[in-house]
This record gives structure tokens, sequence and C-alpha cells, in this order.
């Protein structure tokens, strides 16, 4: 009798366990809130960092219970130009990092850089696709989106003196990045890499007389009280890539991806309103503080644009001219 007792108790059991089962198919578990990390190569405050920050809300707000992003830190948390390989290799799930912070693992990047092409128009033409395809095999990362098209580098000089024409600045040594480097072979410019918080000691004591510098965010350092001229027209694009590790992507349950790429959809377009008061609004600062504006004519850009893509096409020359033709095809 005791082991008949058991055998029943052993069946009801059996019975409530796979009822249970069964519940558990019909009324699956939700996904628990996920927290992605990120890093930007200038701090979050600053005026390229701002964007890439509305980014992180606007998921934040939208994905409550389902996907969050935290900031932990810029450069002083992950190096500038070590954090495409942190992405790459998962320590970090995300960055916003300019393609110049890249190109030691990706130089296509740069591609984007050197065309006037809208954000919107580079995903139609088929050319930010393509740069994404790269970017998963040479990165392991998805180009989630990208902000500061439309704004372009300049020279600026803080020596006073007659500036005329490109010729004048021979002989000037300017603070730089790598990607100015054509420009200042071409025109006798010495480079000298200083870094940003240090640059104004430069400028002050006379080690540099210029820099190259986006439009935007001279003031962050304080640069615009020694800065007499800005050169015109601008060149280039400044092109910050949100960059995220393709297997975190790739493992997102579909709710998760959704407020991610809903997000993109949302910030593509508001960037678009953002970048246009910005700028109206830089121009005007820059007037204020009594910057001179010299404009070299539009030899002065297109000289800018074919020394990079000569340097790019050495570098890369079968899928840099396979870019190339995609953009120049889109620009017609």
């Amino acid at each position: 009798m005791p082991s008949l007792h058991r055998r029943t108790a052993f069946a009801c059991l059996a019975t409530v366990l796979a009822g249970v089962g069964l519940l558990a198919l019909a009324h699956p578990a939700q996904s628990e809130e996920m927290t992605l990390k990120a890093a930007l190569f200038v701090p979050p405050t600053t005026t390229y960092g701002i964007p890439f920050k509305r980014f992180v809300d606007r998921v934040n707000e939208t994905g409550k219970g389902v996907l969050q992003i935290r900031i932990v830190g810029g450069p002083e948390a992950v190096p500038a130009d070590a954090q495409a390989q942190a992405v790459k290799t998962g320590v970090l799930d995300m960055s916003a990092t300019p393609t110049a912070y890249y190109k030691s693992l990706m130089v296509e990047g740069d591609a984007q850089v050197l065309n006037d092409l809208s954000l919107a128009d580079q995903r139609k033409s088929g050319l930010y696709g393509m740069l994404n395809e790269i970017a998963n095999q040479k990165m392991n990362a998805n180009y989630l989106t990208s902000f500061g098209i439309g704004v372009h580098f300049h020279f600026y000089v803080t020596k006073d003196m007659q500036v005329t024409k490109p010729e004048d600045l021979k002989g000037l040594r300017f603070r730089g990045q790598p990607n100015y480097a054509a420009m200042f072979r071409h025109y006798g410019i010495a480079g000298v890499n200083i870094a940003p918080p240090e640059v104004y000691t430069a400028l002050e004591r006379g080690t540099v007389q210029g820099y190259g510098w986006p439009l935007w965010g001279i003031e962050d350092f304080g640069w615009d009280k020694l800065t007499k001229i800005r050169i015109d027209p601008g060149f280039y694009n400044v092109t910050v890539t949100v960059l995220m590790n393709k297997p975190k992507y790739d493992s997102l349950p579909a709710a998760q991806k959704k407020v991610l790429d809903d997000a993109v959809v949302w910030f593509e377009q508001d960037d678009l309103r953002y970048t246009g008061q910005k700028t109206k609004d830089t121009l005007a600062y820059q007037e204020k503080a009594s910057i001179k504006v010299v404009n070299f004519g539009p030899q002065w850009q297109k000289t800018a644009v074919e020394l990079s893509w000569e340097d790019l096409t050495k570098l890369s020359p079968d899928s840099i001219g396979k870019l190339r033709a995609v953009i120049d095809k889109a620009a017609k």
C-alpha cells in the first residue's frame, strides 16, 4: 500500500509540474531591463558630447523597464583612441567617436568626412550600409547612427597678422591632428600635436600661432578668447559615429532592438534641427567675439578634400574607390 500511495503522489506531482510548464509556455517571462555601457571621446557636457547625451536620454526615456544606456564617462574613463577597440572586444557596448580615432582599424570611415551628403542621403544611396558592412568585418561593430554632419572644419589664426591668401600661412605652427596633415604639408604649415587641455597655454605663449578645429566648440577650452581669424570656407564634415558591438546588438531581444532603432530614427530627424540652430548660434557668437572671417574661396575647400581622397586611396584603393563611386553618383 505505501508504494501505491507513492506512485499516486508522484503521478500527481508530475501532472502539477506539467501544468506549470504549460503555463510558463503560455506566459513567458518578460526580458529584464538591460543596461548598455557607453563612452564618448569628449566629456558628455561639452559641445560634441551633448548630441550623444541627447540620444542616450531618448533611449533611457522611451526604454524604461526594457533598455537603458549608462555613460561610463569620456576620455578620462576610456582613452578616446581606445574606445573603438573597446567596442570591438566588447569591453564597451557602445561609443560615440569620430572616424579619426578609429582610422587604424577602419580607414574607410573617413569617406564619410569627405562628402556633403546628408545622413538621410548616405542611407538612401547605400553608402551608410557599405560602411556598416566594413565596420562589421573590421571592428566587430555596427554603425548605429552619426552626428556632426554639416559642421565643417576650419583653420583659426591667433597671431595678429595680415592674412589674405593660403600662402600667408606658410611657416606658421598650428596645433593639429592627423586629419589636417595633408593640408599642413601642402601649405607649408608645421603641425604640432598638443592635447586639447594644453592648447590654450601654447596659444597664449605663441608656441603655436593657430589651430585646426571644427566650427563648433572653440569656446569649450577658451580658445575663442585668443582667436583673431577664422578661415572660410570650412572643409570636410565633422562625423561622430555611434558604434555598437555587433554581437551585443544581435543578441538583443526584439523589444530592446526596437527601443534603439526607434531612438535612432528620432535622433536623426531631430538632429537636423539641432545642428542648424547650433551652427546659427555659433556663427553669431564668433562674430560677437570679434573673430575676423577671411574667405580663401572655393578652391581652398576643394584642395582640402582632394588631398585627403588621395591619401585615403593610397591606403585602401579598392574599397575607397567603391565608396567614392557611390558618393559621386549620389551627389549628382
